[in-house]
This record gives structure tokens, sequence and C-alpha cells, in this order.
């Protein structure tokens, strides 16, 4: 199907931050049902420099996002040092999230934005959501009770619109609908100590790099493997043995010890079921002969 490109703008002339400083302003664009949208490019520009009514020492925030559902304002704050702005976006990292712009404003000048993807992404973007709808959402932060002014933002996105199954579409839109209810507090990083990452995630440290794949056990220093000598006549081994083997290989031991009690713990690789989780059968079918005594295979 041919690119659907889609050129949007939000413009106001005035608009009042309430007692927190926050003013949410939304826009909401259709799109076909019963289609993937691959969003392929996204681009923004400000056609105007926002009225600031604090002066120099009034330095909005502003945040814009494009979703497939409208953002919800999390409890989480924008910036913690004074002047403190609260109920934020979510994450560009989330899935809610297909493009996100963050800027400062500053009086007489336009907004350096920083945003997510970078420009170099957001030219070639594959985002791919299945909602029959599209939405813009900006979120200014600034003077509390304060009106403000000129606002002006362009939007330009490419869309590649694939027809798809309704049962497609309709499980995309549920995810797309469930991911939209955003957690409103996020709290996912895992502090961890240098000790930590010494002992537990990289112990090799103490060794001086990786161990070799073969480390044997004092306790059976001439073992190599299955014992299969290289001069003399081979000695057999039976099953229970293996397994022995094989349960040795598998032994749990400390990090700093061996990898087993006599065989590294891949001795077991490419061995057979009945060597490795014991017999299939406890006896198998009788083998046939042919009249010259050569064993059949059936």
């Amino acid at each position: 199907m041919p690119q659907q490109f889609i050129r949007e703008t939000v413009e106001l002339s005035d608009f009042t931050t309430d007692p927190d400083g926050n003013a949410y302003i939304q826009k909401r664009i259709n799109l076909r049902s019963g289609f993937a949208h691959r969003l392929l490019q996204t681009d923004l520009f400000e056609d105007t420099i926002p009225f600031i009514r604090g002066g120099p020492a009034d330095r909005p925030n502003i945040e814009i996002i494009i979703s497939p559902y409208p953002q919800i304002p999390t409890r989480m704050n924008y910036q913690e040092n004074p002047p403190v702005y609260t109920n934020r976006y979510a994450s560009a990292g989330t899935d809610t999230v297909l493009f996100k712009a963050n800027g400062d404003l500053v009086e007489n000048t336009h907004t350096v934005f920083r945003q997510f993807p970078s420009p170099q992404i957001a030219a070639a973007q594959k985002d791919v959501f299945y909602s029959n709808h599209v939405y813009i959402s900006v979120h200014f932060m600034g003077l509390a009770s304060t009106d403000y002014g000129n606002l002006s933002l362009s939007f330009l996105m490419v869309l590649d619109n694939v027809k798809t199954s309704i049962l497609t579409a309709t499980m995309g839109q549920m995810q797309e609908n469930h991911d939209a209810m955003v957690a409103e507090l996020m709290s996912n990083g895992h502090i961890i100590s240098r000790a930590d990452l010494l002992g537990n995630v990289f112990p090799m440290w103490r060794y001086g790099g990786i161990r070799p794949e073969l480390t044997l056990s004092p306790f059976a220093a001439g073992s190599f493997f299955l014992q299969l000598p290289s001069r003399d006549e081979e000695l057999m081994q039976t099953t229970a043995q293996i397994r022995v083997s094989v349960a040795d290989a598998r032994s749990m031991g400390a990090y700093d010890a061996t990898f087993g009690d006599r065989f590294p713990d891949w001795c077991r690789f490419g061995l057979n079921e009945g060597l490795v989780s014991g017999p299939v059968r406890d006896q198998w079918p009788p083998i046939k002969h042919a009249d010259n005594g050569n064993v059949l295979c059936l």
C-alpha cells in the first residue's frame, strides 16, 4: 500500500497552567481500522517562539509524545529541584510511546528539543501499532496559574499501512489499550554493590581470567573424561559407570572450585537419553536373527 503522510499542527494563542504549574494539550488523529500501521518517520518543528510571561527567570519545560492512545500523567516528577515540575508523562522507553521530545523554553529563542528516538533513528523507524488513531500529547510545565501563549508545533508522520486480519488487529488494539494504562510510579532499577559485582557476577577476577574448560579435582587427577586408554587395550565401562561420570559432571560446587568432581560440566553433551536420564525400558525387545545368523534390522 502507498505510504501515508500525516501533517498535523498543535497551535494555541494562549493557555493557563493549573495550580501545580501544568498544562496538558492533546490532539487525536484518526486512522483506518483493520490495518497494521508501521511508523516509518517522525519529525517535529517549532513554528513560533512561545510567549513566556515570567521573563528570563521563567524557564518552562515541555514534553511532547506521539502514542497510539492518550498519555496519562503519572505521579512522578519531571524536575525535583525548585521549581518542582510534577506529573510528568511516561518515559520514552515504555511500550506506550512511539516518539517523545523534551525541551527547555527560553525567552526570545527557539526551543532545543531532545528527542527519542534520535533524529537519525526517527528518520527510519520501525514501530508498528494497530489502533485506529494516534495521539499527540503535549505537557507544558511553568509557573502555577500563569498565562502562556503563542505555542505552535508542526508534526510529520510517515505511515505504511498494511491490511491485517481482524484477529491480529483486535489483539494488537487490546495490547495497546492495556499498555496505555501506564503505571503511575516506576522503580525498576536494581542497586548492587562493588562486592556483589566482583564476587557473584564476575568471580574469575580472583584467578586472572577464565578457567580452562578441563578442570579436575585433586581426587582424580589422572582421569580424563571417559577412561579410554590410548596405548593399552580399551577398558570396557558399564552403563552404570558412565552414569556416575554424568552425575559428577552435573554436581554443583563452589564458584572457585572445579566444574565437577571429575569431569567438566559439558561432557554430558551428546549422550543418549538412556545414559542421561536412565534406562528407556527395563527390557529391550529380543533381537531376531536371519538363517545365516545376522541380526535383522526392523
